[in-house]
């Protein structure tokens, strides 16, 4: 839905006009009793976040973290050229890496999308307060978010809460099978994308499997309860499965459970 009922104008009272509608400031200057116009305004303000952080550059299957991040924005800033909304994005890591503003048109849908699909992902960890920080200072009326990330940051988030509150805020986390479930493969050199330190495990020992289950629960439980407690729906993407239909199953729930 858009922003809903905008003021428009404001003219002098009618027999039958909703009270609830003056306008007391006029009214009381002029001692005319006058209302508010309203609009109904149904065009949405849409904004992807893009997590370019150096997390996504992981890949065990066809595609890597960050390719499926930018496949998502791309669908996302499509569609919204069939909707009719206008539709902005802005990437990020460490700080913020690029911003377009929210516009209309295919042309414009267009370019966010090329700008999407020719980011590069940095070799830095993800800070999204600081990505938020910026959008507020730029987005001054209620949009649509949507952050496409793998949720992996280090630091607990200050502003996620408050821009769930502000806006309609809708994360997408995507993951590797390989980051759930790792088979037993040996020795296997691990590089760790953001910091570049290398570390070589036995994948097959227990006390590492053990562990291994241990953090992936840990992260797991603590995505969920980010998005609890700041209050944003969440839905889950692997680089395995296809994109479209788990987007349209999580948009169809979520359809239904605000319908009730």
């Amino acid at each position: 839905k858009g922003r809903g009922m905008e003021f428009s104008d404001i003219r002098t009272y009618q027999e039958g006009d909703d009270p609830r509608l003056i306008e007391w400031n006029v009214t009381a200057r002029t001692g005319i009793p006058h209302v508010k116009l309203m609009t109904e305004e149904r065009e949405l303000q849409v904004v992807i976040l893009l997590d370019l952080s150096g997390s996504l550059r992981f890949g065990s299957m066809n595609l890597t973290k960050e390719e499926r991040v930018a496949e998502t924005a791309a669908l996302l800033a499509l569609a919204a050229v069939r909707t009719g909304d206008r539709i902005g994005m802005l990437s990020f890591a460490g700080d913020v890496v690029d911003y377009i503003p929210p516009d209309k048109g295919r042309n414009h849908a267009l370019a966010v999308v090329q700008k999407v699909l020719s980011s590069k992902g940095r070799q830095e960890e993800a800070d999204i307060d600081r990505a938020l920080a910026y959008l507020g200072r730029v987005i001054h009326r209620k949009a649509l978010l949507f952050v496409i990330s793998d949720f992996r940051f280090k630091r607990a988030s200050r502003l996620l809460g408050a821009a769930s509150r502000r806006h309609d805020l809708v994360g997408i986390h995507v993951f590797d099978p390989r980051e759930v479930s790792m088979p037993d493969i040996g020795l296997v050199r691990f590089r760790d994308p953001e910091t570049g330190a290398t570390r070589v495990v036995d994948t097959g020992s227990p006390s590492w499997r053990k562990s291994f289950s241990s953090m992936v629960a840990q992260i797991n439980a603590q995505r969920e309860i980010l998005s609890r407690t700041c209050g944003f729906d969440l839905v889950s993407i692997s680089t395995s499965d296809d994109l479209v239909l788990p987007l349209r199953r999580f948009f169809e729930l979520r359809r239904r459970r605000r319908r009730h």
